[in-house]
């Protein structure tokens, strides 16, 4: 009998062999960990290691914020604390949950799950959840529960220090995670952690830098900049922003909502961790309907595409390997050289030295990684759009 299925498969090894399923273990591990990879958008180097059902709980900071005398003592209805129940995933480096079921069986091939299974609602494939880095997780306990299960308090490193004082308890971002298996499994699991959070300390200075360059930073903290004004300190100055920042972002920013758009951005990421600490849930995909805040556009599209994550792993790999190639001369740069004051030449940012700089910058640094592609005719287009 004609199977049209197995005519594919055999037309697709041909055209890639390296993504033909096998039955041989050590490739359906491979296909396995590509999956685990674009589900969660993590580096390379990253594997499932561990993965077990369990049940996410949080409730925001302002669920559990007292009210100052003589405002309203109802809770809004986002204060409630939110549920879900999904995968709980543990790599080397990363904590991954997501509600979505995953496609990535122990015999999954490419092939063969190409696609996610399941409605993800809009969420995505990574579904509701987070991609926690364990180096951002500053405390786990386990807590004690009913018929002996497994409960996790995980703590991460989202809140702030007040300058003049003790942080509040509320400031600190805390998710509840009851771990649903065997009781060796929910061992092995909490072992692999233990083992994975001791191990990720090395990393401690990359998430300095890292958050130090995200905006959310900045935007959270200026309640604490304003006391710290009073107390004569000085105030955390705002991370780079792009050229928008110095010579205003294209458009106009009242028809574009861009101030009432910065509003509710800060108020999910006050109640739903920030950068690297991000909770996604359903509201979190309404604000990407809704549009983005030109001062959080470059760091929401690192953090939903992953790029976020790759910096993490080397934080200085921009600015090392244009030291390390400064001075040398290739046909790529004398290419972009060509093209550098044709990029967006009506913008005001692009028409000064300061635009034109970091545009060269960036496409001399690519074409030094990417030495295969090194430049070509547009990219300085694209390039000067992100910019």
């Amino acid at each position: 009998m004609f199977n049209l299925n197995t005519l594919v498969l055999k037309a697709q090894s041909f055209i890639d062999p390296h993504a033909s399923p096998s039955s041989n273990s050590s490739d359906s591990l491979s296909s396995k960990a590509a999956l685990f990879r674009l589900q969660f958008r993590l580096p390379d180097s990253q594997n499932p290691l561990r993965e077990i059902t369990a049940e996410l709980s949080f409730a925001p900071p302002s669920a559990t914020r007292s009210h100052a005398p003589g405002h309203d003592q109802k809770p809004r209805s986002h204060d409630r604390s939110a549920s879900y129940v999904g995968k709980l995933h543990l790599s080397e480096s990363y904590l991954c949950f997501s509600t979505q079921p995953t496609s990535f069986h122990s015999t999954a091939t490419i092939q063969a799950s190409t696609a996610f299974n399941g409605q993800t609602h809009g969420a995505g494939p990574a579904g509701n959840g987070f991609t926690l880095p364990l180096v951002a997780i500053r405390r786990v306990e386990r807590l004690q529960t009913q018929n002996a299960l497994f409960a996790l308090s995980i703590t991460t490193s989202n809140g702030f220090a007040s300058p003049v004082g003790p942080s509040p308890a509320n400031s600190v971002q805390k998710l509840t995670v009851q771990l649903a298996g065997s009781r060796q499994a929910c061992e092995g699991f909490c072992d692999g952690l233990k083992r994975g959070l001791r191990d990720a300390t090395k990393d401690a200075s990359n998430l300095k830098t890292i958050v130090a360059q995200c905006y959310s930073e900045h935007l959270l903290s200026e309640k604490i900049q304003k006391v710290a004004e009073h107390a004569d300190l000085v105030p955390r100055q705002p991370p780079d922003g792009g050229l928008g920042f110095l010579f205003r972002y294209p458009g106009d920013a009242k028809k574009l909502r861009d101030k009432s758009k910065m509003r509710l951005w800060a108020e999910y990421m006050r109640e739903n961790g920030r950068n690297l600490t991000l909770v996604r849930h359903p509201t979190f995909t309404r604000l990407f309907r809704v549009g983005l805040p030109n001062r959080l556009r470059g760091e929401l599209w690192e953090l939903t595409s992953g790029s976020l994550f790759l910096r993490l792993q080397k934080p200085s790999l921009y600015t090392d390997t244009l030291s390390k190639f400064d001075g040398r001369e290739s046909l790529a740069i004398d290419e972009i050289e060509k093209d550098l004051n044709r990029s967006l030449p009506e913008y005001a940012g692009f028409q000064s030295q300061e635009g034109i700089g970091r545009l060269r910058r960036v496409l001399t640094a690519y074409s030094w990684m990417n030495e295969e592609v090194g430049y070509c005719q547009a990219m300085n287009i694209v390039v000067a759009a992100i910019l």
